[in-house]
């Protein structure tokens, strides 16, 4: 038998557990948190807040689990304390300042500069994380008496499904899938105060199953490929560094950022100094994964050209492979991409379809799907299935193949017999 507990809310009276529900004595509440064991009376407590005390063993579990929260949150008082000043409650902006610093991970030092930890986000990640809770601190959200309010001034534990509902159709006219972005970081945001204790409930969920989804058949993937001349145009107009670029992203399927932020003592040589493989620390990694990438003859020349410094030296190990002619690091090839494809008169590519391409063309190749994933650095193989679909050379292949196993028995099955027994064999059984 399963030992019974009475999770946190309990009568000290002789009248028996059965009996709890109709006998008039009061509700005490228990709870364990951090080494320390709170046991108060609901009677008490209600009374100094100048509320009635409960009587049901539902309104002992909701002061129950209000009381949780404020332990978790350190805003408890105990009875015949003084309230403090700013109440009992945080604020949606109350949240957010400490989801800033303690998840996305936000520090200013003594002279304004903003750093990022990188603890759990990387730095274009944080930024990206910022610009959503700034973007939700100002929006409106419903408020008594057909009033509104920003979202920041609202108590977190008040804002409710209608909340969500109403940032999303503020957001709507800017884009779904922007629209999208943003409830995905609300909704996270609400789950980290869950585990922090700072609420109990999220918005986005009731019982156990989600009121709020997003719109996701709005996102639809892209499937853009270089089209035949688009590569030969690209590496003609683009000027030597964008074409280095170019030409690794084709060979390696590594993302902009990896190959910027790649240096050249992360670029391991053969016994005939020849670079063969190009490890990625899980600190330059968008999946916080380590791995090495083989590096092919074309990817091989363009980084013998650019090893060294003008003064015909080889670059030291701190340098930057795909940075200026000294090695120093180039933060963005933007504006150069879109110079580019404008020369060339390319249109709808961005640099991030070379790296579909990469992985279209290995797939074709014969490679293993788990092969794709390693190479592109997927942390799950259904990423891979969403990031890449069967490309149309990959099913002619596929379809040729069919045909010729289909084709080949019925050629067998068809050829002339060699006897008259085998063409008669009616006959040959007289």
């Amino acid at each position: 038998m399963p030992r019974r507990t009475d999770d946190g809310i309990r009568k000290r009276c002789a009248c028996g557990r059965r009996r709890w529900l109709k006998c008039k004595h009061p509700w005490h509440f228990s709870y364990h948190r951090d080494g320390h064991q709170y046991r108060y009376s609901l009677d008490v407590i209600a009374r100094d807040r100048g509320e009635p005390p409960p009587r049901t063993r539902l309104e002992a579990t909701q002061w129950r689990d209000r009381l949780r929260t404020e332990l978790r949150a350190g805003t408890f008082r105990t009875p015949g304390s003084v309230a403090p000043a700013t109440g009992v409650h945080f604020t949606f902006g109350d949240v957010a300042d400490r989801y800033l610093v303690v998840y996305v991970g936000k520090a200013v030092d003594k002279t304004g500069t903003v750093r990022w930890n990188g603890r759990y986000l990387r730095p274009a990640s944080a930024v990206q994380a910022e610009y959503h809770l700034n973007t939700l601190r100002r929006t409106e959200v419903p408020a008594a008496n057909g009033a509104t309010v920003k979202c920041e001034a609202k108590p977190i534990d008040a804002i409710t499904r209608a909340d969500v509902e109403a940032i999303r159709e503020a957001r709507r006219p800017h884009g779904t899938i922007g629209c999208n972005r943003l409830l995905a970081r609300l909704r996270h945001f609400f789950n980290w105060a869950i585990a922090q204790g700072f609420i109990e409930h999220t918005p986005f969920q009731r019982g156990g199953v989600s009121v709020v989804k997003l719109e996701t058949r709005a996102e639809i993937p892209r499937q853009r490929r270089l089209l035949p001349g688009e590569e030969a145009a690209l590496l003609t107009h683009a000027g030597p560094h964008l074409r280095a670029l170019i030409v690794a992203a084709l060979s390696t399927g590594c993302r902009r950022g990896e190959l910027l932020s790649l240096q050249w003592s992360q670029v391991r040589r053969d016994e005939n100094d020849q670079p063969r493989w190009i490890a990625l620390p899980a600190a330059k990694t968008k999946t916080n994964q380590s791995r090495m990438i083989p590096v092919g003859p074309r990817l091989r020349a363009e980084l013998a050209m650019r090893q060294h410094a003008p003064d015909g030296k080889d670059l030291p190990g701190t340098a930057y492979v795909f940075g200026n002619e000294v090695g120093e690091r180039i933060d963005s090839a933007k504006t150069a991409w879109n110079a580019t494809c404008r020369r060339a008169g390319i249109d709808g590519l961005r640099f991030h379809d070379l790296r579909r391409e990469f992985a279209c063309r290995l797939l074709e190749s014969g490679a293993e799907q788990h092969d794709v994933r390693d190479f592109l650095g997927h942390a799950n193989i259904t990423t891979t299935s969403r990031y890449l679909a069967s490309t149309p050379v990959r099913l002619e292949r596929a379809l040729a193949r069919m045909e010729d196993a289909i084709s080949t028995p019925l050629a067998q099955t068809s050829r002339p017999s060699d006897t008259p027994e085998e063409r008669s064999p009616a006959k040959s059984l007289n």
